[in-house]
């Protein structure tokens, strides 16, 4: 990856204050005189913002020298080269000190309880302390110890397990057992381990070989990661990891970055999911959303540098190193932001100098130098208006602090202070329009900030750009403020004064005063037309109509009719329809003009001439002005007369009736392709008249079609084919007639002309049938087309043959459905009680009954004796099988036998009507059931 991204250089700025203020430092981005470039670097916000972390830090870094930095949820542990270990608030306060090593402290180590810190040191040494107890074990491996790191569950599971590593080649893991603690070495023999990170069940190191991994719940090593080629020594540029999650491994060696993730259960491996190169030394590797933050060291002479292995390393420390850099690389690899750091003393550090920490869920991160501690966080809302204030970019500054006020607002800045600069600033650069633009969202209901700024902008002579957002109510402005606008367009732009008095209500300033104005200045630009159409607005806005008139008239302004029908001043133009329709006619000369001058400007203008204002002000106002005197006026106009009528006819047909027969005439004169649609909408023309005309014109279609309405059919059909020669429209009409002859004429005369009967071919097929027109086709006719036409007959003729088919088919099917369906439905048992059965008789001393499919009972008694007297009633023993055989038979084989009340409902009449009326009204009265020996009473339905 190239390093060709715009940096941001930023430096420290301790604040000469007060004590009570010397706490902090102040990180801001400015631009170095070093060339014209840097001022335009500046202009790239950064992404971080700094802070020099202040208060005990200074102190102990005066004294001391920082040479590692672990951050966790609750604090900060700093290790010096003194020995010291250092727990810090986040403000850089010393909480608690440690003073055990003997010589510089390699790495610190936290637990995910923030309860216990292990540190190691060059002096063989571990120490791990309780930050709540006085609890403080060591351990001495007399060789240099360079990295340790806790079981993350440390402070709650009782082995107390911790990893070291360093120059004596192994990776050790100490844990408490039955008789004390012990050390297991889970790798040897690969060089030293610089580095160690513990997450969850993983453990990642790295030695001069690469970087492994090892699972604690499997107790095997799970991966080898590879040092990368032609890397410069680990002991000059060690490897810097970190966990970016519970299976992501970010690891940062020299100038290479590798994202490894742990996959599979419950055998893991390593997949190595991104990797790019850099062309600076990497001293520290942190997640950042999506995003990687590196610490970038950089080296001035690459080649000089990175072939170090063989030289001797003092020459680097005498060579002044460059200012360490933050880069933020996206997920593309690609560099988004590098921000410069002056540290103090960084001309003396190399890479290994510097530690880069991070404060997990919080995006926080700290910067560590030998005398320089600082904290980074990314920019909030607050940061980033002061950034765009800063760089006089006022309207992005405006835009975010609207934004943020939608989430409870910024916590150092107004929206109405920043708006107000805004506006001064445009006003400055003489932006006048666009400050003109941005006042109604900064100055809002503010009443007295309106009228401030709308005088100002009348002092600058920029009346013009604010006019148009000047409020018009909510706030309302004083009136004189609205006069002064419209006296200033009144003499300086008539055009905008126009405009403006359609635009403002009425009530914001005195209309009689702009009117006065307005007629003062009138006399010195007597043909300007606009003061004219302002007068004539003011008039009617001031119900001053007779004179809104006149200079309607005078301009023959369309908004005329409008007037006329706003004041119901129809009287005053009803026995003008003429000079009305001249005004139209006017209207639209003056619209073909625009057309002719800009082809452009047809959109909008009216399509047709029935639609233009004055002959529309008459045909919608057909009571005042009434029908029969327009035309009275108009017959000697009578192109006015079509318009007038057809505008008419259009609105309601059936006004003007009685006008039909002369407006065939003015059809037939002006507009003859209108005539056949009126011809077939109107039912008040006289046929005759009509087809005269038509015939005096030659009008063909006209004439068949009211040749068809006055039911000569055959004289229309001998036009068609005489006159017209459209096969098809003959067809089309003799269908629509539905008359056999009129198909007998057309097969007649078609018979010698080929075209003819090749459409009729193709057309007829469900009208006539084919055979009867094949069979009277003359031998040796030579017909174009004839095999085809063949051909689709005798297609359309299958596929009728088809449907009728499938049509049967489905009949059958579901004929024999329904005859299953009610075989079975009758084969049932009928459910029936004692009370329906019986009726009121004893069990002994009850008739047989008999119940229909229609589930109506009878006394089988009552039944045969109307129906079937030959039949004797059987009476059936209880048990006796076959007498019940017996009498079922005797009971099918009789003709006549069926249910009289279903019988008499399918015949109709009233006699199922008056039984069922006589039922419900006997079952009221007491005893009144019917006892005429020739009716037949059921003894009801049964469910």
């Amino acid at each position: 990856m190239s390093h060709d991204g715009h940096r941001l250089v930023v430096s420290l700025e301790i604040e000469a204050a007060s004590e009570e203020e010397d706490t902090e430092g102040s990180f801001d981005s400015e631009a170095t005189d070093e060339d014209d470039d840097e001022d335009d670097e500046s202009n790239e916000e950064p992404k971080l913002r700094y802070r020099r972390v202040g208060a005990g830090v200074r102190d102990l870094l005066g004294k001391d020298a920082a040479s590692t930095l672990r951050v966790s949820d609750k604090f900060v542990a700093l290790g010096t080269h003194w020995g010291c270990v250092h727990i810090l608030d986040f403000e850089g306060n010393v909480i608690k000190s440690f003073q055990h090593h003997s010589t510089t402290v390699n790495d610190i180590s936290i637990d995910s309880a923030d309860e216990y810190v292990a540190s190691a040191s060059d002096d063989g040494k571990v120490y791990i302390y309780a930050l709540y107890t006085s609890e403080i074990l060591h351990f001495n491996y007399r060789r240099p110890v360079k990295t340790v790191a806790l079981d993350p569950g440390y402070a709650h599971k009782s082995t107390r397990q911790f990893v070291s590593g360093g120059m004596a080649e192994q990776l050790i893991m100490n844990e408490k057992g039955w008789l004390g603690h012990r050390d297991t070495v889970l790798h040897a023999n690969e060089g030293p381990v610089y580095s160690i990170q513990w997450k969850g069940s993983f453990i990642a190191w790295a030695n001069d070989k690469g970087v492994k991994m090892y699972d604690t719940n499997t107790h095997l090593r799970i991966t080898y990661i590879d040092r990368p080629a032609n890397s410069p020594r680990a002991d000059l540029y060690k490897c810097r990891m970190c966990w970016k999650d519970e299976t992501t491994l970010l690891i940062a060696w020299a100038d290479t970055v590798k994202v490894a993730v742990v996959r599979g259960q419950p055998t893991h491996y390593v997949e190595i999911i991104s990797m790019l190169q850099t062309d600076y030394i990497i001293c520290g590797i942190a997640p950042f959303n999506d995003t990687l933050l590196l610490l970038a060291y950089i080296i001035e002479d690459d080649a000089v540098s990175l072939n170090a292995d063989s030289q001797d390393p003092e020459s680097q420390r005498k060579r002044l190193a460059s200012r360490p850099e933050l880069h933020i690389i996206n997920e593309d690899n690609e560099e988004i932001s590098a921000d410069v750091l002056a540290l103090q003393g960084y001309e003396h550090y190399q890479a290994n100098d510097y530690v880069l920490e991070f404060l997990r869920g919080e995006d926080m991160f700290y910067v560590s130098g030998p005398k320089d501690l600082v904290a980074a966080r990314p920019r909030d809302q607050d940061d980033h208006i002061e950034w765009l204030l800063d760089h006089e970019r006022y309207g992005e500054a405006l835009e975010t602090a609207r934004e943020a006020a939608v989430t409870g607002g910024s916590k150092r800045f107004s929206v109405d202070e920043i708006g107000h600069t805004y506006l001064n600033w445009l006003v400055l650069e003489k932006q006048f329009d666009l400050a003109a633009r941005e006042c109604k969202g900064i100055l809002r209901n503010d009443k007295s900030m309106w009228e401030d700024w709308v005088f100002r902008f009348i002092e600058l002579g920029e009346l013009k750009a604010i006019a148009p957002y000047i409020p018009i109510k909510d706030p309302y402005l004083s009136s004189t403020l609205y006069e002064i606008v419209l006296a200033y367009f009144l003499k300086s732009d008539p055009e905008a004064l126009l405009k403006t008095i359609h635009k403002w209500p009425r009530s914001l300033y005195s209309i009689s005063n702009v009117i006065v104005a307005v007629e003062d200045y009138l006399p010195k630009d007597k043909t300007n037309e606009t003061l004219l159409e302002c007068l004539a607005d003011l008039y009617t806005y001031n119900n001053q109509p007779d004179k809104a008139i006149e200079y309607n008239l005078r301009l023959r302004r369309p908004n005329a009719f409008e007037l006329i029908q706003e004041y119901n001043m129809f009287d005053a133009v009803k026995d003008k329809a003429v000079l009305l329709m001249e005004f139209d006619q006017h209207l639209i000369k003056k619209e073909e003009l625009q057309v002719k001058t800009d082809p452009k400007a047809t959109m909008g203008l009216p399509k047709k001439t029935s639609l233009m204002p004055a002959v529309q002000l008459l045909v919608k106002n057909t009571e005042a002005i009434q029908p029969s005197n327009v035309v009275k006026q108009l017959l000697k106009h009578r192109r006015f007369l079509y318009i007038y009528l057809d505008a008419l006819f259009d609105r309601d047909r059936h006004l003007g009736y009685e006008f039909h027969d002369l407006q065939v005439e003015l059809y037939a004169e002006y507009d003859y392709s209108k005539l056949l649609d009126f011809l077939r909408a109107s039912h008040y023309i006289s046929l005759e008249k009509a087809y005269k005309t038509c015939e005096n014109k030659d009008f063909v279609p006209e004439m068949v079609f009211i040749l068809g309405r006055m039911g000569n059919n055959k004289k229309a059909l001998m036009l068609i084919i005489g006159r017209i020669g459209d096969v098809q429209r003959a067809i089309d009409f003799a269908k629509e007639q539905k008359d056999d002859d009129l198909w007998e004429d057309l097969l007649t005369y078609s018979m010698d002309k080929p075209l003819f009967i090749r459409g009729l071919l193709e057309n007829v097929g469900t009208d006539i049938e084919p055979l009867r027109l094949i069979k009277r086709i003359p031998d040796e006719l030579e017909i174009p087309g004839l095999k085809e036409s063949l051909l689709k007959i005798l297609q359309d003729y299958n596929l009728q043959r088809s449907l009728h088919q499938g049509c049967e088919k489905i009949l059958v099917t579901d004929s024999v459905f329904l005859a299953d369906r009610m075989y079975k439905t009758q084969k049932r048992g009928i459910r029936c009680d004692r009370k329906t059965v019986f009726d009121n008789a004893t069990m002994d001393t009850s008739p047989n009954t008999i119940i229909f499919f229609c589930r109506h009972a009878y006394h089988e008694k009552c039944l045969l004796d109307k129906n079937e007297p030959a039949l004797k009633s059987i009476t059936i023993q209880a048990g006796s099988l076959s007498t019940k055989i017996n009498h079922a038979s005797q009971l099918k084989s009789a003709k006549n036998l069926g249910c009289p009340m279903c019988r008499e409902q399918a015949a109709g009449g009233n006699a199922f009507v008056n039984r069922m009326k006589s039922h419900r009204h006997g079952t009221e009265r007491k005893g009144s059931i019917s006892s005429r020996p020739e009716s037949v009473r059921s003894l009801g339905v049964v469910h």
